[in-house]
């Protein structure tokens, strides 16, 4: 678990180094391009965060059951699900990829595509991965996902190769679970791993945890895309010298630091939940109570340091206000606080909760950042009232 810890602070550090290459390498005008590109991908990919909670739970749940019976494989509804996400990508991007990017449209489709159907497969390894407690295989999974991205991002700033590459750079690590499983000990175990119910549960509990995951991930890593395309409807924003870039790239970077490894996390904190069932509310109150404090003093921090980093290391473009900053950051803790108690409503089934605690967050924030504010007080508002609403939903269901 020590090196899992590790893995999750590397991986949000990469994503932070990351997201300031690209500003420096694109500038404002390509930066918000990236991001978003980088936004859909992931926001898209989180919908498969739900087939590895509900792999991660039913494999940890199967390994105390006496006789396997029919019990569903994950890996084939893996196969189905990525499938089912390549020919919807490619059919539909006409649609959506000209509002994301200018340029690289059909590259940018087909890479796309092809990274989640790996980051679908990845999944299903992370949860097989978490539900048998080889945390090692997981830990090692996370930092060669984050590795492959951020070498290459060096070369690309480096040769000076454009947004295309920085596109590839956004699924690259979707290949990591290739490397990983090729060179286990355990792949006969892997492969062959079972869930605790058949096939057809399996699938409705999957396709409800997508769902899920799905909101959770159009307000975290897809946020960025709803900003860039709403843009048009808050007008005051140039005149206020913040621009769309800066405040894309602040609620990115504010983010980072908590939300990136508490995502990575959430295997390990379902199985801990799974656990510690009767002990629910007393085993809910320290991570939560963790990610409010580190969230609390972010905020000091960005409200103090804050539009000076962002000036120095990404220029005037960037240049957001320190309370905004201070309130990102605070924000970024309510989400996580979202995600925790998602993940001991789902430990504890409460699936309608769950994917209910979501939905909601997510249509509140996204409601919330329509109305006529300044482009970067809708974020604020979003970004808090949408996942203490969410929250308030899950914890009605563990009452």
């Amino acid at each position: 678990m020590r090196w899992l810890s590790y893995a999750t602070i590397y991986s949000a550090l990469s994503g932070f180094i990351i997201m300031s290459i690209a500003a420096w390498a694109l500038g404002a005008s390509g930066a918000d391009q990236f991001q978003a590109y980088w936004g859909l991908f992931f926001a898209l990919g989180g919908c498969a965060d739900g087939l590895m909670q509900e792999t991660t739970r039913g494999v940890s749940n199967a390994q105390h059951q006496s006789s396997p019976g029919n019990n569903a494989q994950p890996w084939k509804l893996g196969g189905w699900i990525a499938l089912i996400a390549v020919l919807g990508v490619t059919f539909t991007s006409g649609i959506w990829m000209p509002l994301i990017v200018d340029s690289h449209q059909y590259v940018g489709t087909a890479i796309l595509a092809l990274g989640l159907a790996g980051y679908i497969f990845q999944a299903v390894l992370s949860g097989v991965l978490s539900g048998l407690a080889l945390w090692h295989h997981y830990a090692s999974l996370l930092a060669l996902d984050a590795t492959l991205r951020l070498v290459l991002s060096f070369l690309a700033w480096f040769c000076e190769w454009g947004l295309g590459s920085f596109m590839l750079i956004t699924v690259i690590g979707a290949a990591a679970w290739l490397v990983v499983l090729a060179g286990s000990p355990h792949r006969k175990l892997i492969f062959s791993a079972l869930t605790d119910v058949n096939a057809a549960t399996l699938r409705r509990r999957t396709l409800s945890a997508m769902a899920a995951t799905g909101a959770s991930a159009a307000l975290i890593t897809g946020f960025p895309v709803f900003v860039q395309v709403s843009q048009g409807l808050h007008p005051t924003t140039a005149s206020s010298g913040v621009t769309v870039a800066g405040v894309i790239l602040a609620v990115s970077l504010t983010r980072a630091p908590i939300l990136v490894p508490l995502t990575r996390f959430q295997s390990a904190l379902i199985v801990r939940f799974v656990d510690n069932k009767e002990r629910l509310t007393h085993t809910l109150l320290m991570p939560v109570a963790a990610v409010l404090s580190v969230g609390l003093l972010g905020a000091l921090a960005a409200w103090a340091v804050g539009p000076w980093l962002l000036t120095l290391l990404y220029g005037e473009d960037f240049w957001v206000p320190g309370l905004v900053l201070a309130i990102f950051t605070f924000a970024s803790a309510c989400t996580g606080t979202l995600i925790i108690t998602g993940a001991a409503s789902l430990a504890i089934e409460k699936h309608s909760r769950y994917v209910g605690g979501w939905i909601i967050a997510s249509v509140v924030a996204f409601g919330v950042l329509l109305l006529p504010f300044p482009l970067s007080w809708g974020v604020c508002a979003a970004l808090v009232i949408g996942p203490l609403s969410g929250t308030a939903v899950h914890l009605a269901g563990m009452r």
